[in-house]
């Protein structure tokens, strides 16, 4: 015959357990959230840095380009000043077609000149000097030295200008 306090302490040894087996669960599934949750946060910095190191690499490539457009722009502009055979003017009709389909195609990249029409703004232009002008405002950009180029929003080289006294 069993005694009722063998039951009883049977039975509290059981409650016991369980509790034990309760509370190692929810210690458990309190480290199992705990996990899942940085392993989100891991893939969203992942995911975050992966988007930067893309769009730093983008900026870089299109750095090394943007002097070959200023050259493109250069030679094109001074050719336009002089006199050649219909040979040349072929020739130098070649090379703005090339330039033309250079910078629509960075255009098709994201790539866009900034404006520099209007009011000089720090954030998007350099000013290299300022000039006297009887036909601009004081701060209105008179001349672009140099075009400036955004990616998307990011400035990939400020515009160098002129700007009004």
């Amino acid at each position: 015959m069993t005694n009722k306090k063998d039951d009883i302490k049977i039975d509290n040894e059981k409650v016991e357990t369980e509790e034990k087996e309760e509370v190692k669960n929810t210690d458990w599934k309190e480290q199992f959230l705990r996990v899942n949750a940085d392993l989100q946060n891991f893939k969203r910095r992942i995911e975050k840095d992966r988007s930067l190191w893309v769009s730093t690499a983008q900026v870089k490539v299109m750095e090394a380009l943007l002097p070959l457009i200023d050259e493109f722009d250069l030679a094109i502009s001074s050719s336009e000043k002089q006199e050649f055979s219909q040979d040349v003017k072929t020739w130098l009709d070649g090379f703005k077609m090339i330039q033309k389909n250079f910078k629509k195609r960075l255009a098709d990249l994201g790539v866009k000149e900034i404006d520099c029409s209007g009011k000089f703004d720090p954030n998007l232009h350099e000013a290299l000097m300022q000039v006297d002008s009887a036909d601009h405002k004081s701060g209105e950009i008179v001349s672009v030295l140099s075009p400036g180029y955004l990616l998307g929003k990011e400035i990939i080289r400020h515009a160098k200008v002129s700007v009004a006294k």
